[in-house]
């Protein structure tokens, strides 16, 4: 992997130190800059857990991708550049008292300084610009509030949740477990293959904004700036244009 070339990318200039303002601003340019979009899997096209492939996909095409490609390649990256990071496996809160599937959602713990942060650049419009320390400390974001609390029935349990406005929402839960990106593979099957799966059956893309995110689900567009929310329905025929905005730098 060429890490000069997936700087350019997310427009990151070398060095980057290993300090958490430099993790930060690679987590910020990259889920400004990298969208979450599942096209290929509506198309056909396997995903493959390699980082070659990966590489050639988000970094040489210019793409963007679902969980496990997004924060499997950013893993390597933050190894290559020298932070103490792994992967983790979460389960997404549905609501209601409803969990996903278990394990099935990719993402990064980094070791810093002596503290342990979520690194998540695989969580679509809701992933953070920053790294949430997991002491339950609030960090504020462009478009609301995160914080990570322990979840007591999880051995080694927390959860992630988010503050719009005055209610926190649970986003996922997750245990500190180490994880190989390999390990996903049979969920990351379940995802492009799986009848129940919503990802191959509708279009899901989802990219962070300075202000805000953009979120095509279906044909229904949402674009949330800074206080302002829009929503339109997008037909066949614009298909086209909306897909290039997401995947445009």
């Amino acid at each position: 992997m060429d890490t000069r070339l997936y700087l350019q990318r997310i427009e990151v200039a070398e060095p980057v130190q290993q300090t958490l303002e430099g993790l930060t601003l690679l987590q910020k340019r990259h889920v400004t800059r990298v969208p979450f979009e599942n096209l290929d899997i509506l198309r056909g096209i396997p995903i493959a857990l390699r980082t070659g492939d990966l590489f050639d996909k988000l970094v040489n095409q210019r793409r963007g991708g679902v969980c496990y490609e997004l924060n499997g390649l950013f893993c390597e990256l933050l190894r290559r550049i020298g932070f103490e990071t792994h992967m983790i496996a979460a389960t997404v809160y549905r609501g209601e008292s409803q969990w996903g599937t278990e394990g099935s959602h990719a993402t990064n713990l980094v070791r810093l300084e002596g503290r342990l942060y979520l690194v998540d650049v695989g969580f679509g419009g809701n992933s953070p610009r920053r790294p949430v320390p997991i002491t339950g400390e609030e960090i504020q974001d462009a478009d609301g509030f995160y914080r990570i609390r322990a979840y007591p029935e999880l051995r080694n349990g927390y959860i992630l949740e988010k503050k719009e406005e005055r209610d926190w929402t649970i986003l996922y839960r997750f245990d500190l477990e180490p994880k190989q990106l390999e390990d996903f593979a049979e969920v990351c099957n379940e995802t492009q293959y799986a009848p129940e799966s919503p990802f191959n059956k509708v279009y899901f893309l989802m990219k962070v904004t300075e202000a805000g995110r953009m979120t095509l689900f279906d044909h229904s567009l949402t674009v949330v700036d800074g206080p302002t929310k829009a929503k339109e329905t997008i037909e066949a025929g614009r298909i086209d244009d909306i897909l290039e905005r997401f995947l445009a730098p």
